[in-house]
């Protein structure tokens, strides 16, 4: 069975495309099947992608193309439906009855272990009919108190606008990013965080230059430096991930 899970903040500069791109290459290395879908007009998950050729997702949500004919292979076991800069044209197109429409298409997708949509900061329709197209969501939160009162936030709005929906969201965990014992305020917040929210926040990912310098290269931590702590801490959460789901 297809999970289809999405990564979410509501705040900008949290580690979403990170998380996502580098946690779907650590599932691969346990042997699952990958699909990352990048919803954000930003398209940071596409730079996986040695070039990124049409269709993309914008030719999707204009209805000029299937969802399968713009899922480009990445790496072996994973692809990629890459964005590009004009996916904010697309908006016009989802209304009430497309919104489900990556819904059907993504269910088409039984091969896959695994589905990921990479949002964007803003909430929009277009948000809306990932986070509708997804069974659970992965939240990345940097241990600070803006972002700590960013969660409740985030909670209510999801409740409230999956409510007009009916539509049931499990949380596949919160994760502490950029994770840095140096900072007093990262080792104060991560036991509250747990408190607060129980089993549903996962182990942190520790900051590391080897994300960004992965980055500037096309590449995952796996292929930058495989040996470094943040990728052994990617692993620890894709086990994780495999192994648990936890509900809200």
């Amino acid at each position: 069975m297809t999970r289809r899970i999405s990564v979410l903040n509501f705040k900008g500069g949290v580690g979403k495309s990170s998380l996502a791109t580098n946690l779907a290459h650590a599932l691969v290395r346990l042997g699952s099947t990958v699909l990352l879908i990048d919803w954000d007009v930003q398209d940071n998950t596409s730079t996986l992608l040695p070039y990124v050729k049409p269709p993309t997702l914008t030719h999707v949500f204009k209805q000029q193309a299937p969802l399968t004919a713009a899922v480009q292979m990445a790496r072996e076991r994973l692809s990629i439906v890459p964005s590009d800069n004009e996916l904010d044209t697309a908006l016009p197109y989802v209304d009430k009855t497309h919104k489900h429409l990556l819904d059907h298409a993504t269910q088409q997708l039984s091969q896959l272990d695994y589905i990921f949509f990479d949002h964007p900061p803003s909430y929009t329709d277009i948000t809306e009919a990932g986070l509708l197209a997804s069974e659970e969501v992965l939240i990345p939160c940097e241990l600070t108190p803006f972002s700590m009162q960013g969660l409740q936030t985030l909670f209510t709005k999801l409740a409230v606008k999956m409510s007009e929906y009916q539509h049931d969201l499990i949380i596949a965990g919160i994760v502490p990013y950029k994770f840095d014992l140096r900072y007093s305020m990262n080792v104060h917040y991560l036991p509250t965080l747990r408190q607060q929210y129980g089993a549903m926040v996962s182990h942190p990912i520790r900051t590391d230059a080897t994300v960004s310098r992965a980055q500037s290269f096309g590449q995952t931590v796996y292929e930058y430096d495989p040996m470094s702590r943040v990728a052994q801490d990617f692993t620890r959460l894709a086990r994780q991930l495999v192994e648990q789901k936890v509900k809200l």
